[in-house]
């Protein structure tokens, strides 16, 4: 069946629609199951380190209301509707995190990258240094934030190679090997990593050849996925699925991997998608 796992209301302050309208999208389009995955990324942190971010998102009185309102929608849908949320990681705040995400009945943690301290805690998408540098530096932290196993999936991790373009030669092997190391230890952890469907606008330095290193990767390790859209429209549910499916279908990736209670469930991938 198709799903979409990564999904943005209002409650994410920069996205805009309702709960229920991304559902009456998701229906019209065919999708089975969402999980709604709001941007929270503050309420375990102390008050210094939260200073230091550059956004606000959701804020920490409005997480139990959303939790409610997902679960009031679900009385005017036939859709799955899963409880989520994108979480970012800042190493040395672990325990804390997994107090916080242990507070919460959720289905799905979505781990994430936005602010790097290397870098002034600038946003991934902002930073202005050599491509071999950001890369390397990203995917450094993506995979200490996979072998944290406080994650079920981790989002976006095309950013850099959407800011910067990615190297030739021996640098680019390089970054490949970076980009690996993240793969592996998702094997290693058990853990999914996101087809986020937004990467196939190829917007920036993003391309199609770049994409199909990471997708020969996640087949090489076996690595399941997660799939979500990232939409923050409603408009924007199922972005590009015809066009991503057919080059999973081209790695061999037919499975896409569900939550329930954080458990996971691999289920087939539908191939045909309502256009």
């Amino acid at each position: 069946m198709l799903v979409d796992y990564h999904l943005h209301t209002v409650y994410s302050r920069h996205a805009e629609g309702t709960i229920l309208e991304y559902i009456k999208r998701a229906e019209a389009l065919g999708i089975k199951e969402v999980c709604f995955t709001e941007h929270t990324s503050r309420q375990y942190l102390t008050e210094e380190f939260r200073a230091k971010l550059p956004y606000k998102w959701m804020k920490d009185e409005e997480l139990p209301k959303y939790l409610d309102d997902l679960d009031r929608v679900r009385q005017h849908t036939s859709l799955t509707i899963k409880r989520g949320l994108e979480v970012d990681f800042f190493a040395g705040f672990e325990k804390p995190l997994q107090a916080f995400l242990e507070k919460w009945p959720l289905d799905f943690v979505l781990g994430t990258i936005h602010f790097i301290p290397k870098y002034d805690m600038a946003h991934v998408g902002l930073v202005s240094d050599e491509p071999i540098k950001l890369l390397c530096n990203y995917f450094t932290l993506v995979r200490q934030a996979v072998e944290t196993g406080l994650f079920d999936s981790m989002a976006h991790i095309h950013l850099p190679w959407q800011t910067v373009p990615w190297p030739e030669g021996n640098e680019g092997k390089q970054a490949l090997e970076a980009l690996g190391d993240v793969v592996k230890a998702a094997k290693a952890n058990n853990m999914c990593l996101e087809i986020n469907t937004r990467a196939f606008n190829f917007e920036d330095y993003g391309t199609i050849e770049v994409y199909r290193k990471f997708l020969g990767l996640m087949r090489d390790y076996g690595v399941p996925i997660t799939m979500g859209s990232d939409s923050h429209l409603p408009s924007e549910v199922g972005r590009n699925y015809p066009t991503v499916i057919e080059e999973l279908a081209r790695f061999g990736i037919n499975e896409v991997a569900v939550f329930d209670q954080r458990e996971r469930e691999l289920i087939p991938l539908q191939q045909k998608v309502r256009r």
